[in-house]
């Protein structure tokens, strides 16, 4: 697919599924993001994951406050 067939067909989801991301899932995702070029090659930047409903759900409500 070429790069301006993605532009154009690109969507915005607004709602997200209820089912869990599965953990090699997230894995590969994690991984990928690693070897991505950085600037200077400073790899200055962290992911956190979190997979716990109660968490999930106290952080976006912290986030619509």
């Amino acid at each position: 697919m070429e790069l301006m067939d993605v532009l154009r067909t690109r969507r915005s989801i607004r709602k997200y599924k209820p089912d869990p991301v599965p953990q090699e899932d997230i894995e590969y995702v994690l991984e990928a993001a690693r070897l991505a070029p950085s600037w200077a090659n400073r790899q200055c930047w962290k992911f956190v994951v979190i997979t716990d409903e109660p968490i999930k759900r106290e952080l976006a409500k912290a986030g619509n406050e």
